[in-house]
């Protein structure tokens, strides 16, 4: 075998390995854990609640007059649509269970649905019960349904985590005063590292059409979603993860695409995110569609043997090259 023939074999077996190496200490895998399976994921308290389109979890007390929750939960679910750790006082609105048609119920979003919902939901709660007479709800061990206080440990392990890779993608201060989100058009994961916390009139684009987007805003203080929002959001919402390490509060007052990651903070505002959150508690007369983050599978890491062939290689061509410079 020629020399050029073997560099030409082995180099990029060599190149390929180093680069998967290197991809993988870029960006982990991650995704939401136990609150996968929720609209919205809370710690604390929820009051005014307006709209969950998805199932919702309290940890601590809810109290809510008119709150519709669930009718878009996911064909097949048997799941209890609200689950509450404390004590429950749903005045009026509904329970619903999973729809009856197998229908992917994430097409569309808000109260009009293209299937017949299904009223008949239920609720688990632990404390005590002071609702309507007319919603199934059952008193339970609510730690068999869901741990909230170890999912609240790995979620906030994971912002902080996510709050320290590195940006990829660059933001720009637009005409209209909002904030441009471009990418680089080819990464896998897509991380933008926002210094501002007004998320008014947001657009992203030149993401790639199968990548995750991690928008880490770091800090303490409101994060605010207002005006609008557009170019590639929309269509790449379960996709588009919000990392709010350490905010105190999040305000929807937009149609806002994406999922919010936000461990401390209080939502409130009367806007509609179309995507799923995690957060402390909720405060106001918001509404949660049910668009679940899709999350991130890092490619799988090479094994040892792997490695081994690595070195072999680089090896093999160090000698080759030693021969070549003695001849």
């Amino acid at each position: 075998m020629t020399t050029t023939i073997l560099l030409k074999r082995v180099l990029p077996l060599v190149l390929s390995i180093a680069a998967i190496g290197s991809a993988q200490a870029a960006v982990p895998s991650f995704d939401l854990g136990a609150a996968s399976n929720y609209s919205a994921y809370i710690y604390g308290n929820v009051i005014k609640v307006t709209d969950i389109e998805g199932r919702l979890a309290v940890g601590g007390n809810f109290n809510a007059s008119g709150t519709s929750i669930g009718y878009r939960a996911p064909y097949g679910s048997t799941a209890a649509g609200l689950v509450v750790a404390g004590n429950v006082n749903l005045q009026g609105g509904d329970i619903y269970a999973a729809t009856k048609s197998n229908v992917d119920t994430t097409v569309g979003y808000g109260p009009i649905t293209s299937f017949p919902t299904n009223p008949y939901g239920k609720g688990v709660y632990g404390g005590s019960n002071t609702s309507s007479s007319y919603h199934s709800l059952t008193k339970t061990d609510i730690s068999k349904v869901t741990d909230f206080n170890a999912t609240q440990a790995s979620l906030t392990a994971l912002s902080n985590t996510l709050a320290k890779q590195a940006s990829n993608g660059t933001s720009v201060q637009a005409i209209n005063g909002g904030l441009s989100l471009v990418g680089n058009g080819k990464s896998g994961v897509e991380v933008f590292n926002l210094t501002t916390n007004n998320l008014t009139n947001l657009t992203l684009s030149n993401v790639a059409k199968d990548a995750t987007v991690l928008i880490n805003v770091i800090g303490s203080g409101t994060v605010t979603f207002g005006g609008g929002q557009g170019g590639q959001l929309e269509a790449m919402r379960n996709h588009v993860l919000f990392n709010l390490n350490g905010a105190s509060g999040v305000q929807i007052s937009t149609f806002t695409w994406g999922s919010i990651l936000a461990n401390t903070a209080d939502l409130t505002g009367t806007g509609h995110l179309e995507g799923s959150i995690v957060a402390n508690s909720i405060s106001s007369a918001v509404e949660v569609g049910w668009e679940p983050f899709k999350g991130y599978v890092a490619a799988p890491v090479p094994e040892p043997e792997t490695y081994a062939m690595l070195l072999a290689g680089l090896g093999l061509v160090g000698a080759v090259a030693r021969r070549r410079r003695h001849k």
